[in-house]
């Protein structure tokens, strides 16, 4: 397999079937955000549904923000709560639904398009994850996973120069970002001639930094 198809992200439904070593999920419930907060007159219900979500018991969960919602159906943070429920139980078209609402209601939830960007990337509509991805980066600038994510996105469209410089800027926001480091050791891999030297050390990074290793990769930079 060729490594031009083993970019590496936190879902694995972004990634050929050899990869491993996955980071935290895309999206968790919240009671806050730098954008808003949940109604304060639902905090039972909130912690009702976080508790839920913790023990994984999506129907409880998802009863709970319901009913949030049916007190107040304009607040964006429990419609993208209630997508990262639909999300871990399965129901994409649910989340994706949800998620929408949520940034139609408050533009600037970052984690929201990000969460959204990822969800129609694996329905295979690149051109509109790659503007989720950038509105998630307009909206939060230093959010490094957003860089790495438009990267794959760019990748998968051929479009190697953008990838690797959201690599990079992944990388300069989060130095210990050890997917960012293995996605760019591939970039470099890729180079025509290969920078063979440059993408041992970003891969080297990446092993020390918890990736597991990749014997395709490893047999290229023996090459």
């Amino acid at each position: 397999m060729s490594p031009s198809l083993l970019l590496k992200s936190s879902l694995p439904l972004l990634l050929a079937a050899a990869i491993h070593a996955q980071e935290a999920p895309s999206y968790t419930p919240a009671k806050t955000d730098k954008t808003g907060m949940l109604p304060p007159f639902t905090k039972v219900l909130g912690e009702r549904a976080a508790a839920a979500f913790g023990k994984q018991d999506w129907p409880a969960a998802r009863k709970a923000y319901l009913e949030m919602l049916d007190l107040d159906d304009g607040n964006a943070l429990v419609w993208a709560n209630l997508g990262a429920v639909e999300q871990q139980a399965g129901d994409e078209s649910r989340a994706i639904d949800c998620f929408e609402r949520s940034v139609q209601l408050n533009p600037q939830l970052a984690q929201t398009w990000t969460a959204l960007g990822l969800l129609v990337q694996k329905k295979g509509d690149t051109y509109r994850a790659i503007s989720c991805f950038s509105r998630a980066i307009h909206e939060e600038p230093e959010d490094a996973r957003a860089h790495n994510y438009l990267a794959i996105a760019a990748k998968s469209l051929g479009w190697t120069d953008a990838a690797e410089a959201e690599l990079q800027r992944a990388i300069d926001l989060k130095p210990d970002y050890g997917i960012a480091h293995f996605n760019m050791a591939l970039m470099l891999l890729e180079r025509r001639p290969p920078a063979i030297e440059l993408a041992r050390r970003h891969y080297e990074k990446a092993l020390t930094l918890g990736v597991a290793k990749e014997e395709v990769v490893e047999g290229r930079l023996k090459d």
